[in-house]
């Protein structure tokens, strides 16, 4: 339907609470980047908040022809997914009895992917891991994502990246970022950190650690990293799918006292570059 005629229901359980889930599909040229994987990620968000109702599979069709309908070779299309309209009660109506859940799909356009583009640098804005504990739901709600990011733009970094003790332990770890994941170079073994559910498992994420090692480039994604190892760090960026060339280097650390990364360029040191 035209965007300026589709809409919510003034109930709907997406708007009230947040309650449900998302995924956004690069798309290059009329290719989508990794289908699969986004399919598989939005059928474990579903799963994760119970709403198994909806089929994720159908998704790839309906988004090649969504991007097809508007003309769009390089694009991107948003899925989202809510529990639907219903009374607002904080007890979720239960199937089948419930509300039909309202599936929304938009296009919006974007600059196709140049591959001698320049990487993008910048410095990276620390802040408090707020989030609530199951990041590897990609859910609605993204306020303090958002904030967090708003704060780091506003700063004149490009990301805001997330350090938090998880429940138990006082030992504080580098997480991921507002809208990416998070990698180091140290001592030639390129880490992030683990797809444990402290973070969101990022399809880019993924394929640049499969890169890495079909280049023969050690990679570690077995145990966090500390904001020590990030300072001590011989390179570092963030990374996700919607991003122009998909990777931004982190060049400097910007909390109370900003501190460069490496050689403060992109690009491990005595290299020609990224």
């Amino acid at each position: 339907m035209p965007h300026d005629t589709a809409g919510y229901g003034l109930q709907d359980r997406g708007v009230l609470f947040a309650d449900g889930v998302y995924e956004v599909v690069r798309y290059d040229r009329g290719r989508p980047f990794a289908m699969r994987a986004h399919v598989d990620r939005l059928r474990r968000s579903l799963d994760g908040i119970g709403l198994t109702a909806v089929d994720a599979e159908p998704f790839a069709a309906w988004s090649d022809e969504l991007m097809r309908r508007n003309g769009l070779t390089d694009g991107k299309a948003y899925w989202q997914v809510t529990r639907g309209e219903a009374s607002r009660d904080f007890v979720a109506p239960a199937p089948p009895d419930g509300p039909e859940p309202t599936v929304t799909l938009i296009a919006y356009p974007a600059e196709p992917i140049a591959a001698d583009a320049p990487v993008a640098t910048g410095p990276a804005y620390l802040v408090d891991d707020c989030r609530w504990t199951r990041c590897h739901i990609k859910s609605l709600m993204l306020l303090p994502a958002s904030r967090a990011k708003t704060e780091a733009v506003r700063r004149g970094a490009v990301e805001a990246v997330f350090e938090r003790a998880k429940p138990g332990t006082a030992d504080r770890h580098i997480t991921e970022g507002a809208s990416t994941n998070v990698f180091v170079v140290a001592d030639g073994v390129l880490r992030t950190h683990p797809d444990d559910g402290w973070v969101l498992g990022g399809v880019t994420r993924r394929e640049m650690l499969n890169l890495a090692s079909a280049l023969g480039i050690p990679t570690d994604d077995s145990r966090p990293f500390t904001r020590g190892d990030l300072l001590a760090a011989d390179e570092a960026f963030v990374c996700s799918t919607t991003q122009l060339t998909a990777v931004t280097s982190v060049t400097a650390w910007d909390d109370e006292t900003p501190r460069v990364i490496g050689p403060g360029t992109p690009g491990m040191p005595g290299t020609p570059g990224p």
